[in-house]
């Protein structure tokens, strides 16, 4: 069993609770809450810059020209609100806030509890309806840090947003992703295998290959899925499309962010995929 440091200090009742409740078998390791820098340097430097010119503005009005006042107005008016929200982000933040730093995700052997604001929740990796995995990247220097965001569906109708604000994505991003894809893989199998097609976005999987739009990519021209990332305007997206043994493009591309259980169905292609070349086709 994988315990982190913060983790190893012991796990609160409302999180044992939860846990038990849901049977999610033994704790593996846990998230604690991350402080929002990208959103504070952004917010910190617009008060910093928009202040200086405000000040600089009344300065001039109070020994100049008194027209000057009204510039002075507008650019107070802008840095109030610029600190306000620096204010409001670094009072909330772990870096500060005691109890900021109690919210943290922990992850079980059958799914993960959320402690935040709204409340402690236990969620199952089996009980996941759709996940959507954002992979975009923002590659301007001030958004340095990738902000990779998970959108998850539950089958009871719970919904969540859980984003590089409220957790280190980079590590519990990828793993939720794929104990999700695992969790889902044998039903989805199960179902294809008695012959039922299965939909995931604009990609449906069906017994003769991937149909997309009316176009249909026989499985012999299949070898795999690539996750691809194209850049413009300082950000990236991620698409998905398929590709032969030679690893060159076949059929269309999507947009992974847009595509519902996009993980599962990388899984449930290379499945497939594998099992037609273990009877040679």
């Amino acid at each position: 069993m994988t315990l982190l440091v913060e983790s190893a200090l012991g796990l609160g009742p409302d999180v044992t609770l939860a846990a038990s409740m849901r049977n999610l078998g033994e704790h593996r390791e846990s998230y604690p809450a991350v402080t929002s820098k990208p959103l504070l340097v952004s917010l910190g430097m617009f008060t910093v810059l928009f202040g200086v010119l405000a000040g600089a503005a009344t300065w001039g009005a109070i020994i100049g020209d008194p027209v000057v006042w009204v510039a002075a107005n507008i650019l107070w008016t802008i840095t109030a609100p610029c600190l306000l929200g620096f204010l409001w982000v670094l009072l909330r933040s772990p870096a500060v806030s005691r109890r900021a730093r109690q919210f943290r995700v922990h992850v079980f052997e059958h799914g993960w509890v959320w402690a935040r604001r709204s409340g402690t929740e236990a969620y199952r990796w089996d009980e996941v309806q759709a996940l959507f995995a954002n992979l975009a990247a923002f590659t301007a220097e001030i958004s340095s840090r990738t902000p990779y965001g998970i959108r998850i569906t539950m089958v009871d109708g719970r919904r969540m947003d859980i984003w590089h604000v409220h957790v280190d994505m980079a590590r519990f991003g990828p793993l939720v992703s794929a104990r999700v894809a695992q969790a889902q893989l044998p039903k989805a199998m199960a179902y294809f295998d008695k012959g039922n097609p299965i939909t995931f976005g604009d990609l449906t999987v069906t017994d003769e290959g991937v149909a997309y739009g009316g176009f249909l990519t026989p499985w012999s021209d299949i070898g795999g899925v690539e996750i691809d990332h194209v850049g413009g305007n300082h950000v990236e997206e991620s698409h998905l499309s398929l590709v032969d043994r030679q690893c060159r493009p076949r059929g269309t591309r999507v947009n992974f962010g847009l595509m519902a259980n996009a993980y599962t169905f990388v899984l449930m292609v290379e499945t497939i995929v594998a099992k037609l070349r273990s009877v040679g086709q």
